[in-house]
């Protein structure tokens, strides 16, 4: 009986904990674009705006004192699904399970591990909160690209070895804190 008290117990905790992880979702911010205001989605694995795919949602880990972080897809499955940027010069956002073993797909470079959030100035908490934007390595440089659809974009990050063609348009990615308990 005991033991089944404990394990009961331990189980209640770790939901508890689970539960008490903050969530977010991104919001795209460029004025006087046509998806400026909307949430980033996942049309499989990768991200986009106004696409019928899920809503994004992910959680952070890290410390204040770290000056990288790692973002996970929420919710918590059995397979993790770190954020990850991937492609050739302009890299896919995307979320993908074993990503050492499946990144090839979407082209020969893989970034993960070096996300940061500031206010837009250089900051010495760099902890994720709500109205802070999301970068890679301190830098912000997203761009939304038209989809396969009208109204649908391909959201990427630029690595500036190369050029950003007429089509791509500069946006932040504004984070949002969402009730992950509500929502999944």
């Amino acid at each position: 009986m005991k033991v089944i008290i404990a394990l009961s117990a331990l189980v209640s905790t770790a939901m508890a904990a689970v539960t008490a992880i903050p969530t977010f979702t991104l919001q795209a911010v460029a004025p006087n674009q046509p998806f400026d205001g909307m949430t980033l989605s996942l049309n499989g694995p990768l991200t986009g705006l106004n696409n019928s795919g899920t809503p994004l949602q992910f959680y952070a880990t890290g410390a204040d004192n770290y000056f990288t972080w790692s973002l996970h897809g929420y919710p918590i499955g059995i397979i993790d699904t770190p954020a990850v940027l991937v492609g050739d010069n302009a890299l896919k956002f995307a979320f993908l399970s074993n990503p050492e073993q499946v990144s090839e797909k979407y082209g020969s470079r893989m970034m993960m591990d070096g996300w940061t959030f500031n206010m837009g100035r250089p900051s010495v908490k760099i902890a994720p909160a709500p109205g802070k934007f999301l970068g890679y390595n301190f830098e912000q440089r997203w761009y939304a690209f038209p989809g396969e659809q009208e109204g649908q974009w391909n959201v990427m990050w630029w690595d500036g070895s190369c050029c950003v063609t007429a089509n791509g348009f500069p946006l932040k990615l504004k984070l949002i804190q969402t009730d992950a308990r509500i929502s999944s």
